[in-house]
């Protein structure tokens, strides 16, 4: 009795978190019914200030050398080369989970020898808000910094590329593509198609369905790393040369390398750590039917409960909701998730 009773604080404290996500859920709903009920729009303000996206990608290779993807890199060269003649476009997708290293893949193309050749290379951070204008406008005003406007009509924008490409050899990488739409992926196509011009375009996103709507031959599905490269990335970002019992924690490393799949916690301090890690079961459950990757619902178990809730809680927003930190934190403190930090 005495253990049971003791465990009765922290099933109702779990069951009042429960209900009063389950209102609150219930709350927006009826907010959001009310938007739709009087076609309020959708805006960020009276501010101009562009939202800062700590995810987005650019052209430029990370400072230490990339572990393990020569070979993958010289396959998506290869099927680029299909494009023998102008007026063409060809247009390879990369796919595969979340943190796989498409970015980087797409990084190690775009920066090789062979393209620094070309007369045009442009890097397009795409995301989930998906705006063919937006995109558009991105590629003019790489390929013509000085005197750049924004653009915001199509023809304009088409006739633009047109005038700049038209006879050109370019390179056009297309990072986190998000949209479904079958037209919509048909517009961005037909932009990038300029006459007597050879484009060549690599496209990173998660999902394969897009890969194969957006592609002009076979997808490219990104595998995961060989066990002995996720082993040196492993001993990279847990500076393994610095550890003094290397020995029995190169035996539970590789052990973790053959599960991770190239996608590894940096939080690996000792061997106590390690070895949590390695008998977890969350390594049971097969990748291939959840779009997480078992290293990253690892990440997750091994947050703090309260932190665990708070993120959580980011799930109630719509997929590319750009979320203001401030007006999060106040919502966590006015649910009890956190405490308001103090002198606030």
């Amino acid at each position: 009795m005495p253990a049971v009773l003791s465990c009765l604080p922290v099933a109702y404290k779990k069951i009042a978190i429960a209900n009063r996500m389950k209102s609150l859920r219930e709350k927006l709903r009826k907010i959001k019914s009310e938007i739709d009920s009087f076609s309020f729009k959708k805006g960020s303000g009276t501010t101009n200030e562009q939202a800062y996206d700590e995810r987005e990608t650019t052209s430029y290779l990370p400072e230490e050398p990339v572990i393990g993807r020569d070979q993958e890199k010289q396959e998506i060269i290869n099927l680029l080369s299909a494009n023998t003649c102008n007026d063409e476009i060809v247009i390879v997708p990369i796919y595969g989970l979340g943190v796989m290293g498409k970015s980087t893949l797409a990084q190690l193309v775009y920066n090789d020898g062979q393209f620094k050749q070309y007369d045009h290379r442009v890097w397009v951070y795409v995301s989930q808000d998906f705006n063919l204008n937006k995109i558009g406008s991105s590629i003019i005003s790489q390929l013509q910094p000085q005197g750049h406007q924004n653009m915001c009509i199509q023809q304009v924008i088409n006739q633009c590329l047109e005038s700049l490409l038209c006879g050109k050899k370019v390179l056009v990488v297309l990072d986190d593509l998000w949209e479904e739409r079958t037209a919509e992926l048909d517009k961005l196509r037909t932009m990038l198609h300029i006459k007597d011009s050879k484009v060549d375009a690599i496209v990173t996103t998660r999902k394969e369905d897009i890969a194969r709507k957006v592609c002009t031959s076979e997808p490219y599905r990104l595998q995961t790393l060989e066990d002995d490269k996720c082993w040196e990335i492993i001993k990279r970002y847990s500076k393994f040369e610095l550890k003094s019992d290397q020995e029995k924690m190169g035996q539970i490393g590789l052990d973790i390398a053959r599960k991770c799949g190239g996608v590894m916690l940096r939080s690996i301090d000792d061997l106590s750590v390690w070895k949590e890690i390695n008998n977890s079961d969350i390594w049971n459950g097969s990748s291939e039917d959840c779009d997480v990757l078992p290293s990253l619902k690892l990440s997750y178990e091994r947050m703090p409960p309260q932190l665990r809730i708070c993120f959580s809680y980011c799930a109630i927003f719509p997929k590319g909701h750009n979320i203001v930190e401030d007006d999060l934190v106040q919502q966590w403190i006015a649910l009890d998730f956190t405490e308001q930090p103090k002198g606030k």
